[in-house]
């Protein structure tokens, strides 16, 4: 099967564009609310300058994936992960992130136009656990409940109200339009945050030594490198991030 050659590389040209595109910004001309007609035009324009960027990130993660899987950093670098770095400037765990998120992002774009990455993000752990279909169901229960704006925080509190275990996308899709609807509350907060610290670092211990000694995570480690790495580089950066918040506070 052939290979295009005519699209080169547009992302730095792109945002170019829409820059020169975009006035200088400029004071209000008035008080009022009524916009005038050239107000009105730099606002579309300005509009649809942001709207680009929701596409952005999960283009970013299909081109990663492929200059990873075609293995195109080749001709300077010896692994994708130093390419990453060097050529991007990118901390590896975002770009398997990225890589991670463009499949889904790609299937739930068509239903919301407001979609971005941090939606996206929030929806993987379903997706991860239950398969492609579970997530889009959870986005679009959300997406066509009336009087309800899909928001990260939206779809994050859904998620924390789905049943546990086995998917059952019937019992799910009437527990998240319940929720919607306010007939069902949230689990309540710890009201003892050290209290709940303790639990939750207990149970992250537990976690992940009952994974690492399994001989299931070593085999899948060694046949998907590439996402065994990606978990292990994204729980480093957490683990730095608390370290850096603890050490702040002392």
């Amino acid at each position: 099967m052939g290979r295009r050659r005519d699209a080169g590389p547009v992302a730095g040209p792109a945002v170019a564009a829409w820059s020169q595109a975009l006035p200088d910004p400029y004071e209000a001309i008035g008080d009022s609310p009524n916009l005038i007609d050239t107000e009105r035009q730099d606002l579309a324009l300005a509009e649809a300058a942001i709207d680009s960027l929701r596409v952005a990130f999960w283009a970013a993660g299909k081109a990663l994936q492929l200059i990873r899987d075609a293995r195109l950093y080749r001709g300077t670098h010896d692994t994708f992960e130093s390419y990453v770095e060097d050529r991007w400037d990118m901390q590896r765990a975002h770009a398997y992130r990225l890589i991670q998120a463009w499949p889904l992002a790609e299937r739930l774009s068509p239903m919301g136009d407001k979609l971005n990455e941090r939606q996206v993000r929030g929806l993987l752990p379903v997706a991860s656990r239950h398969g492609q279909d579970a997530a889009v169901d959870v986005y679009q229960v959300v997406a066509e409940t009336e009087g309800v704006r899909v928001t990260a925080g939206v779809l994050d509190d859904v998620i924390r109200i789905l049943p546990a275990g086995e998917w059952d996308r019937d019992q799910a899709v009437r527990q998240i339009r319940a929720y919607l609807a306010g007939q069902v509350q949230q689990p309540a907060a710890d009201a003892a945050p050290v209290t709940t610290w303790e639990a939750e670092a207990a149970r992250l211990r537990d976690t992940v030594r009952r994974i690492v000694t399994r001989p299931a995570w070593r085999t899948a480690a060694r046949e998907h490198p590439d996402q065994a790495r990606a978990v292990i580089a994204e729980l480093r950066e957490l683990l730095d991030e608390v370290e850096k918040s603890a050490a702040g506070d002392l």
